[in-house]
């Protein structure tokens, strides 16, 4: 059975806090959940989106109408987007962590690659806990019901054979490398052609370990740029594997929407602001 990937990067979309209101996180980091979230969306502002290589699932309440839930499964951008559908919601979420696919949902992340789909629709088992969820209103209480219902699902999880197995394993490679290894190195260390992992990680993923490797760089970097102004950018970029900074600069602008300083004045600006209220 392919060991567990031990995670060490939590996977970020920067724009749920600069976007939104009443945020909360907590992380988990086990068992493919990398963490849980609840804010408030911001009247007639759509929150932006990047890629990550998640799957989320996310549950929508309307303030106006106390009870009343829709929740769908979303599958990870390719580029950076604004979401235009949520409106004047309060949003609970659960993130996995990036490539994994929670035994609970049918749909394969090639599925839910640019989609969202309601979850009854791609869900396996009873739908009783998602009455729970529509009740709930307390973040702390939504994680428990959800934890007690996705680990009865962990549990039942098979060993993993061939192109599965082959899978797990690159994207393992690919994770723990922060998204720096190349195409041949999985060759080497898997004993499978290029073609034949693309073709795999294609049928189940809907992109290339490539992309795949991308957007793990690009998450890499958001942690490393949230941590702090680097000293040299032309360093940073080194460090996180791309060929130089402009390479660095066109892919996070593709992902992100905004140049790697931007952002770091994006942040810095939010910073400011929160210690002017205190």
């Amino acid at each position: 059975m392919t060991e567990e990937i031990n995670y060490v990067l939590k996977p970020t979309q920067p724009y749920f806090i600069y976007d939104t209101f009443n945020i909360q996180q907590e992380n988990y980091l086990k068992d493919g959940i990398s963490h849980f979230y609840q804010f408030n969306t911001i009247k007639n502002i759509s929150p932006r989106v990047v890629p990550d290589a998640c799957i989320d699932m996310i549950f929508e309440y309307d303030p106006e109408r106390p009870g009343h839930m829709h929740s769908y499964v979303a599958g990870t951008k390719l580029e950076y987007m604004i979401d235009p559908r949520l409106f004047h919601k309060e949003v609970f979420g659960v993130r996995f962590m990036p490539g994994n696919h929670p035994e609970m949902i049918k749909a394969t992340m090639r599925d839910l690659l640019n989609k969202r789909l309601n979850t009854e629709d791609v869900l396996y088992g009873d739908r009783d806990w998602l009455n729970l969820m529509a009740q709930e209103k307390n973040f702390k209480e939504r994680i428990k019901i959800f934890i007690e219902y996705y680990t009865k699902f962990e549990k039942k999880k098979i060993k993993l054979f061939g192109k599965n197995e082959l899978l797990q394993v690159v994207k393992k490679m690919v994770y723990e490398s922060s998204g720096k290894i190349k195409i041949h190195d999985l060759e080497d260390r898997t004993g499978y052609t290029e073609r034949y992992i693309n073709k795999v990680f294609i049928e189940e993923m809907g992109f290339s370990p490539k992309v795949f490797c991308k957007i793990i760089q690009f998450q890499k970097a958001l942690e490393m740029l949230n941590s702090g102004r680097p000293e040299n950018m032309k360093k940073t970029s080194v460090e996180l594997g791309y060929y130089d900074q402009s390479q660095f600069i066109h892919d996070f602008t593709k992902f992100c929407g905004i140049t790697p300083l931007k952002y770091l004045k994006m942040r810095e600006s939010r910073e400011l602001l929160e210690q002017s209220n205190y």
